[in-house]
C-alpha cells in the first residue's frame, strides 16, 4: 500500500509558513517529570531528563497533565545531578529545574515540561495538531514501558484527547457521487498494515519521500472507525522518532474501556404518562448551526445512518426541548454521548432529548431529516 513518494518544494514551503504562523520551533524542549522536590513553601523543583531542544534559564514553560492541565511558568534556575547550577541544559542531559510560581501539590509525577503549550495550534485546529504532553511521554515510553501507571497515562491521553495528522487521499466516485476518502496504510517489515498518526507536522515531515497527499486530523474514534473498515493491524504513532504501536488486540480494549467511561451518558427514556406535543420550527427558526456541527460528527461515526430534529412540547409543565432521533445501526452509549458533547454548545440552554429511530420511528414522520449518510470510507 503505497504511501510514500517525494515531496516537492511547495510543500516544503508551505509547511514552513505554516510552522512560523503557529509559533512553534521544532523539535520542542520536554521534560518527563520523574520527581518533585518541594524546596521551600513557595518553591518547587522537578526532576528529570531534557529531550527535543535544550533549556535555559529563564526560559517560559508550561506544565501539562492529565484532564487538559496547563500551567504557565518559568525555568527560575537549572541544576545538574551534583546540584551544580547551570546557565542551560542539553538534550540528554539529566536536570532538576525549579519552577516558578508552583509548590508541590501543583506537580504530579509524569506531568510534562514544555516550551509549547497543549492550546498552542489553536488557529489552525483543522489541519495542525500538537501534543506536548503525550509527545513528552511518548520520548521517554521505550525506557519506562514496564511502568505499568505511566503507560495507563499515555493510553489515557490517545483514546481521550490526543489529536493527530494522518496523509489520506480523496478517491472520485462515480458521476453524480460524492468523492470517498482513502485511508493511507503503512505496510510494517512484519507484515502488517499501520495506521500511521503524527504528533504534530514536524513528526510528519521526518517521513522521507512523503507524497503531497491531503493531510486529515483524525482522534481515538476516528481512528476506531477507520480500524472497523479497513484492515489494521494496529496504530504506529510518529514511525521516524518515538515509533510508537498499539496494537489492534490493544486497540479495541482501549475502545471497551473509553464506552465504559461514556456509559453515564445514555439514551433517554420518555415518560408515557407526561403529555407531549411535537412541533417542527419555521425554517428562519431551524438551529442551523447546530445542524452543521451534527452533520459534521456524524459524517465521521458510520453507525449513524439518518436524524431528525424537531421540538417536543411540555404543556403540563410549559417547557419544551430539542428532540433528535437518530437511526443508528448499534444503540451504544457513545453513539448517544457523542451527538450530545457535539451539540451542547449549541442548545441555549434547552435541554436535549435523544431517541433510537428503531424504539420511536413513528414520531419522524413530520420533522425535519437533517442527515442522511451518503459517503463510506475506503482504503
Amino acid at each position: 500500500m503505497g504511501l510514500f513518494g517525494r515531496k516537492g518544494n511547495n510543500a516544503e514551503k508551505n509547511e514552513e509558513n505554516k510552522q512560523e504562523s503557529v509559533g512553534i520551533k521544532y523539535p520542542f524542549f520536554t521534560l518527563l517529570v520523574e520527581e518533585v522536590l518541594s524546596m521551600t513553601s513557595t518553591e518547587v523543583s522537578v526532576i528529570g531528563n531534557v529531550r527535543g531542544d535544550l533549556i535555559e534559564e529563564g526560559q517560559e514553560l508550561f506544565l501539562l497533565g492529565r484532564n487538559q492541565k496547563s500551567i504557565k511558568t518559568r525555568a527560575v534556575r537549572i541544576e545538574d545531578t551534583l546540584m551544580s547550577k547551570m546557565p542551560k541544559a542539553e538534550v540528554g542531559e539529566n536536570v532538576s529545574v525549579v519552577l516558578q510560581g508552583l509548590r508541590q501539590g501543583d506537580v504530579d509525577k509524569y506531568d510534562v515540561l514544555s516550551t509549547v503549550n497543549s492550546l498552542e495550534a489553536e488557529e489552525d485546529a483543522s489541519t495542525e495538531a500538537v501534543n506536548p504532553y503525550l509527545t513528552g511521554m511518548l520520548r521517554e515510553a521505550k525506557r519506562l514501558q514496564e511502568d505499568k501507571d505511566f503507560m495507563g497515562r499515555i493510553m489515557e491521553n490517545i483514546a481521550t484527547e490526543a489529536k493527530f495528522l494522518s496523509p489520506c487521499m480523496h478517491q472520485p466516485g462515480n458521476e453524480g457521487d460524492e468523492s470517498k476518502v482513502g485511508v493511507a496504510l503503512l505496510r510494517g517489515k512484519d507484515g502488517k498494515n499501520y495506521l500511521t498518526a503524527f504528533t504534530d507536522s514536524h513528526e510528519l515531515e521526518l517521513m522521507d519521500d512523503l507524497p503531497e497527499k491531503m493531510i486529515q486530523p483524525i482522534d481515538f474514534t476516528r481512528i476506531m472507525i477507520i480500524a472497523n473498515q479497513a484492515p489494521v493491524d494496529g496504530l504506529l504513532i510518529n514511525p521516524k522518532t518515538e515509533g510508537f504501536v498499539i496494537t489492534r488486540t490493544l486497540l479495541d480494549a482501549l475502545n471497551m474501556h473509553k464506552r465504559k467511561l461514556n456509559s453515564h451518558i445514555r439514551e433517554q427514556k420518555l415518560d408515557p404518562k407526561q403529555p407531549i406535543m411535537l412541533a417542527v420550527p419555521k425554517e428562519e427558526n431551524m438551529p442551523q448551526d447546530l445542524f452543521d456541527a451534527l452533520c459534521e460528527h456524524m459524517k465521521k461515526e458510520p453507525r449513524i445512518l439518518r436524524a431528525w430534529y424537531g421540538l417536543m412540547v411540555f404543556p403540563k409543565e410549559e417547557t419544551k426541548s430539542h428532540l433528535i432521533i437518530i437511526d443508528t445501526l448499534e444503540e451504544v452509549p457513545e453513539v448517544f454521548g457523542g451527538i450530545g458533547d457535539t451539540a451542547r454548545p449549541f442548545l441555549n440552554d434547552m435541554p436535549l432529548n435523544m431517541q433510537s429511530f428503531a424504539k420511536v420511528g413513528q414520531m419522524t414522520e413530520n420533522l425535519k431529516l437533517f442527515y442522511e449518510r451518503t459517503e463510506d470510507i475506503v482504503v
